[in-house]
């Protein structure tokens, strides 16, 4: 049904999964992990102490410097524009458009059902989003976690709005696609990943890179959508590079609905 997958692509698993200890992975793993961390430690610890804004600078500026370092070594063959066309970049483009407009539009459209809680075997309290990183209002309606015109000195709010949508744009597809797509993804198949392809698919590491996407997301409903758009482009082109530029654009975009729509919530 699908040829398309693993075509081209050679690798053969090892007949018993190689356990790697801790410390040794966590070196050879390092320029996967580190820059996550670098980000979510920021916006989750930090933000905590210093407040979210401060924080989420400092997050940009350190994930920034950690991936431009191990870039500089040379740890990201996995980015490549090698063999990609215009073509490729089109449908990178594509991806990242129509991935977005299902991530908006159902919050744009009915907000109150995308925020409701929906009983599911009799629980009332599952909601259609995962509530973290915003507050949910006892009408139903959310408090942002960053609400830069409303909670910031008027000086402060253009540069804090330019940090943030560097971070969207350029930062955070980086980091979440080196974690996700090229280390989690091959991770789930072999310890020593970096020997697994790009863009290898199995049933397995399929879902458990999803999962992982999906609830590193509050709005975990169109998470879903916009993941299997985003898998498909890998495991059709296994192309890690086109995979940030969709996943840039689609940032891009939703920047430019946040700001135009005041939909903070959503960022």
């Amino acid at each position: 049904m699908f040829s398309w997958i693993n075509q081209g692509l050679t690798y053969a698993r090892p007949p018993k999964r190689e356990l790697m200890p801790l410390m040794p992975l966590l070196g050879y793993a390092k320029e996967h992990w580190v820059p996550y961390a670098c980000h979510m430690l920021c916006i989750s610890v930090l933000a905590k102490i210093i407040g979210p804004y401060y924080a989420y600078v400092l997050a940009v500026l350190v994930t920034a410097c950690a991936l431009l370092v191990f870039a500089a070594r040379g740890k990201y063959p996995e980015l490549t524009a090698r063999g990609t066309t215009l073509t490729d970049w089109l449908l990178a483009v594509l991806v990242g458009i129509v991935g977005i407009i299902v991530w908006i539009a159902p919050y744009h459209f009915f907000p109150k059902l995308m925020l409701a809680r929906i009983p599911i075997l009799g629980n009332q309290h599952i909601y259609l989003s995962f509530t973290y990183g915003v507050e949910l209002l006892g009408d139903g309606t959310v408090k942002a976690t960053y609400q830069p015109f409303k909670e910031l000195a008027p000086h402060l709010q253009v540069p804090f709005v330019i940090f943030r949508i560097f971070g969207a744009v350029v930062t955070v597809p980086f980091f979440e696609e080196l974690f996700t797509r090229s280390f989690i993804i091959r991770f789930v198949e072999d310890e020593y990943y970096k020997r697994v392809p790009i863009g290898w698919y199995t049933k397995q590491s399929f879902v458990i890179a999803l999962l992982f996407f999906v609830v590193a997301h509050p709005w975990w409903l169109v998470a879903v959508a916009w993941g299997l758009l985003i898998m498909w482009l890998l495991y059709y082109k296994k192309n890690l590079l086109l995979c940030v530029a969709a996943h840039a654009v689609s940032n891009a975009i939703l920047a430019w609905y946040v700001l135009t729509f005041k939909a903070f919530y959503l960022w």
